[in-house]
């Protein structure tokens, strides 16, 4: 069972190993031709009770004549960053220096505006500042990438106004256990969707004129936020393509399945033997399907945690020395991911999802 998002393989010995004050960028680069902004808001869920105090950032194309007037965004708020450094064993300090290539509340391109919109879940028990690098590449790319904290779930949410909310996970839990948690993910999510429609009423992107594209949308995650992008697809029509990077299935879709096209993505030893969930929902999928593993990964390297290892260590990070390295990695999953949006929303060939390709040496199709 994979949706223990926890990053027991971040070695606690990058104490010390960079110079305090030096910005680190997350990504290192975008690997898409456009510039991106970003904005982040408090949400008050109340299609369910108890109501759901959620924060929600939003990444979306941005035009460089625009985003010169505005700056970069620190990765995580003050909280957060030391959290983050007690958490994972930084030296005091560290996570401060990270920022995104993200310009915060830049307006968005006009010519942008109808891009197709992508719905990015965390992992159990993670913030959605672990997988912003993720999410401004896939927005580089020409995608609005919507993600969230989801209370009661995620370990460490920071609002606007100093407040914090925590929450201690069970990784013992039985994977039936996880369905309550991604039911309430699902309501999440569909309520920010609905929240984002209602644009004269409560505009959320700086500069926006018009409509979102969101009659029909995309839904990605990782570990449980990948089961949630299928439960979101079983249970509302508006979402018409889902990925799940690395996470088990639980709830009815894991044995029902889903008529649209889904992509599984995972790490080298996930596979649908080791998994019997993924085998179970695999075989239910009635649409097109892929399943493809990345070698030399593991379940965390789904998130920015890798990479932020990786440069906080110069040495190397000896614990993560066996393993792809995490600037490595947002190429081969915006790769990956991107192709299968575009084949899906843009008309896209989708060449990298037919087979295995020279550029990418470490994928494996298990199809």
């Amino acid at each position: 069972m994979l949706f223990k998002s926890r990053f027991q393989h971040v070695s606690i010995t990058l104490l010390g190993y960079f110079t305090l004050g030096q910005s680190v960028f997350i990504p290192p680069s975008l690997t898409g031709p456009l510039d991106v902004g970003v904005v982040s808001y408090e949400l008050n869920n109340t299609s369910i009770q108890p109501t759901r105090d959620l924060m929600v950032s939003i990444f979306y194309p941005t035009s460089s004549s625009s985003c010169k007037d505005y700056n970069l965004s620190p990765n995580f708020g003050p909280q957060t960053d030391v959290y983050t450094d007690n958490w994972i064993g930084f030296t005091a300090g560290s996570s401060a220096t990270v920022q995104m290539l993200a310009y915060a509340s830049a307006p968005i391109s006009p010519k942008h505006e109808k891009v197709p919109v992508l719905f990015f879940g965390p992992g159990y028990g993670n913030s959605r500042g672990y997988y912003s690098g993720a999410a401004q590449d896939l927005a580089s790319n020409g995608y609005i990438v919507v993600t969230m904290d989801h209370p009661v779930d995620s370990d460490f949410i920071e609002y606007p106004d100093g407040r914090n909310e925590t929450y201690v996970e069970d990784d013992t839990m039985p994977i039936e256990a996880y369905v309550p948690f991604a039911d309430r993910r699902v309501s999440d999510i569909r309520f920010i969707l609905d929240d984002l429609g209602k644009v004269h009423e409560t505009p959320r992107i700086p500069g926006l004129k018009g409509q979102l594209r969101l009659e029909k949308v995309g839904a990605l995650g990782h570990s449980l936020g990948g089961c949630t992008a299928g439960t979101l697809m079983f249970n509302d029509t508006r979402f018409i393509a889902g990925v799940n990077m690395d996470g088990s299935m639980t709830g009815p879709v894991a044995t029902k399945g889903l008529d649209g096209p889904f992509l599984l993505l995972s790490n080298e030893g996930h596979t649908r033997e080791f998994d019997s969930t993924w085998e179970t929902f695999y075989n239910a999928l009635r649409g097109w399907k892929r399943d493809i593993r990345v070698k030399k990964t593991q379940h965390h390297h789904y998130s920015d945690t890798l990479y932020l290892a990786n440069v906080l260590k110069p040495d190397g990070d000896p614990a993560n020395a066996d393993y792809v390295r995490g600037d490595r990695m947002y190429v081969i999953q915006t790769a990956y991911v991107v192709a299968f949006f575009d084949k899906w929303f843009k008309g896209g060939g989708g060449r990298l999802l037919d087979k295995p390709v020279e550029e990418f040496p470490e994928i494996i199709f298990d199809y």
